[in-house]
């Protein structure tokens, strides 16, 4: 799917989280209300864009996650008085630049209780960060500056990019392999690696850089295997909290960050455009890089997935 599409069908299935549940806490007698902003204009507009067999489908796929929710979260429905309201916001894109994965956040003021959504639909890439000459992905994602060496490996590698400017990457054949491609996730390897060396922390930054500062539930359609999955990325016991006395029927275990990296080398078979992370407490991350346009620029992306997460986290799959 192209990416304007996809943006298009996330947004809209953003969109019809928060309406679904909001109808369907208002037909249980809560008082809640959609936060009317400029990011749930922007997705609203999405949503009513497609027919209404698409809008049916988005719709099908909110509501089947509602009944787990509701049991996991006592804090959706139950208020403190009948004067506590249910806020249901969507957040702009620029707050996952910030460290905030959620798009559909669930609030109430007093007490002070929060939970959020993390949307994907029929996506569960975590991030697409890019690699250039001059993004400094160390500092971006690690807070640890890349070295001279790395700058010095990637160097020939953008020249190269630099000196085809104006041609489509099909038309460096195998070259887009053997002169980008590869060069560029040695580089990158070699240089994480030599970050991690240097700072036992690592691990658990690359993780909170990838899931955000925040617990969340992630939520995924799932067209091919018609289903909904919900995974509760439960960090630092945030999520599933027992909210005016009331406890949730199922818990969500907390889970663990990472504090080893075990492997990270070239994916077998994957035509040397994908390096996997394997780390300790069942995490594992793939990453992907591709020329996100046809024409021949100065950066690349990666489309980042987490292939394995700890075996304790909260999962469910809801069948359509």
């Amino acid at each position: 799917m192209p990416q304007g599409e996809q943006v298009k069908n996330g947004k809209a299935f953003e969109f019809s989280l928060a309406f679904q549940y909001c109808i369907a806490l208002q037909s249980l007698g809560k008082k809640v209300a959609l936060v009317e902003n400029p990011a749930i204009e922007v997705a609203r507009n999405f949503y009513n864009s497609f027919s209404s067999d698409k809008k049916r489908e988005f719709d099908v796929a909110a509501k089947q996650t509602i009944e787990t929710m509701l049991k996991i979260e006592p804090g959706l429905t139950t208020p403190k008085n009948n004067e506590d309201e249910l806020m249901i916001a969507l957040q702009s894109d620029s707050e996952g630049a910030a460290g905030d994965v959620r798009d559909v956040i669930f609030s109430r003021v007093k007490p002070a209780w929060e939970i959020g959504f993390s949307a994907k639909n029929n996506n569960d890439a975590v991030k697409h960060s890019r690699l250039s000459r001059v993004l400094d992905f160390g500092q971006e994602w690690l807070d640890c500056p890349c070295s001279s060496q790395y700058w010095d490996d990637i160097r020939p590698i953008f020249a190269y990019l630099r000196k085809h400017e104006g041609h489509t990457f099909n038309s460096l054949g195998d070259e887009k392999i053997t002169k980008v491609y590869v060069p560029l996730l040695t580089a990158f390897r070699d240089e994480l690696m030599r970050i991690y060396n240097n700072n036992d922390a690592i691990p658990e930054k690359l993780i909170r850089y990838l899931i955000g500062n925040y617990a969340f539930y992630k939520i995924i359609k799932d067209d091919s295997h018609n289903m909904v999955i919900v995974k509760a990325f439960n960090i630092n016991n945030e999520l599933n909290r027992t909210v005016n006395g009331v406890k949730a029927q199922y818990k969500t275990p907390t889970i663990n960050l990472p504090t080893r990296i075990v492997e990270f080398d070239f994916k077998i078979g994957a035509e040397d455009n994908t390096l996997d992370m394997i780390l300790d407490e069942g995490w594992e991350i793939s990453f992907r890089i591709h020329n996100a346009s046809s024409r021949i620029e100065q950066s690349l992306k990666f489309d980042i997935r987490l292939l394995g997460n700890p075996p304790i986290l909260f999962t469910q799959h809801l069948f359509r």
